[in-house]
């Protein structure tokens, strides 16, 4: 019976530590978005009167925050941040009609788990235009001419990324990745973007890009949402092998 005993208090505490590791490494981290990331929307349509969000845990709403900026880093929620679901994880801010405009704006959210106490933060993009701009054409010479390309090597790798056409709003991100006898990797599982403007406290905000075939990947998005010094990091998940990661500074020039 001692035997017995022994081995229930032994079972117990293997229990209690898996329950703890599985709690420290929850936190609240979004399920869902509305309106969508990167997502579009024109004038003269239906715009977003209020910006949801699902987690994975419950906000505490005393800490917890949705922050939605125009391009000029203007506010333009009403500071109402609620809880609206009945599980208490979802939480939204209504936002002020009147002020949306053509642009990008950025959604930048922060949450104190009521469930594991831990705080996490991150930022997301959608934009607004106008139906005149989305027929605008920019010619090859232009794009070439404001093309942001650099290269290095990591590991053996040789990375190649470019930003086009380098502005505030929408651009296209290319990340090319060969081996040393420039054949495209065989072992690539994702290429992920992450960007961050410090200055402004936005980000991370992350962009997945998918594969275009010959080792490159892309994504076209407004990522870079407002003009100053932006961060960003590219990262190469392997099979096999430890994960390519580049970090990089771009700076958004004022118009």
């Amino acid at each position: 019976m001692r035997i017995i005993f022994i081995i229930g208090i032994l079972s117990f505490l293997v229990l209690g530590v898996l329950n703890s590791s599985t709690n420290v490494f929850g936190h609240a981290n979004p399920i869902s978005y509305n309106p969508s990331s990167n997502s579009i929307f024109q004038l003269d349509q239906l715009l977003p009167t209020n910006i949801t969000i699902l987690y994975s845990e419950r906000p505490e709403p005393k800490v917890s925050y949705i922050h939605v900026l125009n391009p000029f880093n203007e506010r333009v929620d009403n500071n109402d941040f609620k809880i609206v679901t009945q599980n208490q994880r979802g939480a939204t801010v209504t936002l002020n009609s009147p002020k949306l405009s053509n642009g990008t704006y950025t959604v930048s959210w922060l949450v104190l788990s009521k469930d594991d106490g831990h705080i996490t933060k991150g930022s997301y993009v959608f934009t607004i235009t106008d139906k005149s701009e989305t027929t605008k054409t920019t010619t090859t010479k232009d794009k070439e001419a404001n093309t942001f390309l650099q290269r290095t090597v990591i590991d053996n790798v040789n990375l190649e990324y470019k930003i086009t056409p380098l502005q505030v709003g929408i651009n296209t991100f290319i990340v090319a990745l060969k081996d040393e006898n420039n054949k495209s990797l065989s072992n690539i599982n994702n290429v992920i973007m992450q960007f961050s403007n410090q200055n402004q406290n936005i980000g991370p905000i992350i962009a997945n890009l998918k594969k275009m075939g010959n080792g490159v990947y892309s994504v076209t998005g407004a990522y870079l949402s407002q003009e100053g010094e932006w961060n960003v990091k590219i990262t190469a998940q392997r099979s096999g092998q430890y994960d390519l990661n580049h970090s990089f500074k771009i700076s958004i020039p004022t118009k």
